[in-house]
């Protein structure tokens, strides 16, 4: 199979059945006359990619974690391209939303980065698992010749909205909201903490929450550091702080993040809790030691941790 096929395989939906989450009304509405090409994958806890620049040498992309939904349109025979794009980017604007990226894609050819890289987001994000397949819908978003990325916060919880469009009429929408889920309900307990660094030679710090595809700790993992502070406290040597991520996007930014995360709670151990900086060392080894299988969303997040692992004195 093509480059060209490959690519478009992954951006065609299915019929799948439509969650609860699904319900709740979409900030960005369908072109008017639109037909809705199969079913809305619509769920309450995913993960969307998007790309926040295209700027020639810096193509950059980002996650949002939150409640999901995208949907595939065919738009009416009468309309063109241009009406469409200009429609959503009005509407955007009238919504609220900051407008990231809103650029022609280039086509497969001599896979230009621009191309590449809105391949790589349709991968991370899974477009298979959300139902889309080539040959029962024979439809295409791909190779797509528009994109337009949007982001506003509002009350506190940050709204993404994605519009990529294609060939034979049609377009794909995203739209995926945070706090879907609680922050901070997971905390670390100095007694697991020590139990897991005696038995295993280390522990693993879930309750140290980052913003997503950002080594920014959350407020709600103070309490958190301030456990593994006076675990630190109490115990002698030095330590690792090794962080890790999925599989879910390029290898090269896995791997930096991962690192950026590890020297974000090092330098808050030091700053905030007083913790002698000779003692800890961190590392990044991006998705290269999972705990579970990256193919599904319980697994990925299991793999996103930051680690503290017992150092020899050398």
């Amino acid at each position: 199979m093509s480059l060209r096929s490959r690519f478009a395989a992954l951006v065609l939906f299915i019929t799948v059945p439509l969650t609860a989450a699904s319900q709740e009304p979409t900030v960005v509405q369908p072109f008017a006359g639109s037909e809705a090409i199969g079913s809305q994958y619509a769920t309450d806890f995913d993960v969307l990619r998007y790309i926040t620049s295209l700027e020639e040498g810096a193509i950059e992309t980002e996650e949002i974690e939150g409640q999901l939904l995208s949907s595939l349109y065919r738009w009416p025979e009468s309309k063109n391209r241009i009406e469409i794009q200009r429609s959503f980017e009005r509407a955007l604007e009238e919504a609220g939303f900051d407008v990231l990226v809103s650029a022609d894609m280039p086509g497969a050819m001599g896979h230009p980065p621009e191309y590449l890289a809105l391949r790589d987001v349709q991968e991370a994000n899974r477009l298979g698992e959300r139902g889309f397949n080539l040959a029962l819908q024979q439809v295409t978003v791909s190779p797509p010749d528009y994109y337009i990325a949007a982001t506003r916060t509002q009350e506190g919880r940050q709204t993404v909205f994605t519009l990529t469009i294609g060939d034979r009429n049609t377009y794909m929408t995203e739209e995926a909201t945070t706090a879907a889920m609680e922050e901070g309900t997971v905390e670390i307990n100095a007694e697991a903490l020590n139990a897991e660094i005696e038995e295993a030679g280390k522990a693993i710090l879930y309750g140290v929450q980052f913003d997503t595809g950002s080594a920014v700790i959350r407020p709600s993992s103070a309490g958190s550091l301030e456990t593994i502070a006076d675990v630190l406290s109490t115990r002698e040597g030095r330590f690792y702080v090794v962080g890790h991520t999925d599989d879910s996007g390029g290898f090269e930014m896995n791997m930096r993040l991962s690192n950026e995360r590890a020297e974000a709670i090092v330098l808050a151990l030091v700053t905030e809790y007083g913790i002698d900086p000779n003692r800890l060392r961190a590392a990044g080894v991006g998705p290269l030691a999972p705990l579970a299988p990256n193919d599904n969303d319980a697994g990925r997040q299991l793999n996103r941790r930051v680690e503290l692992v017992d150092r020899l004195e050398n």
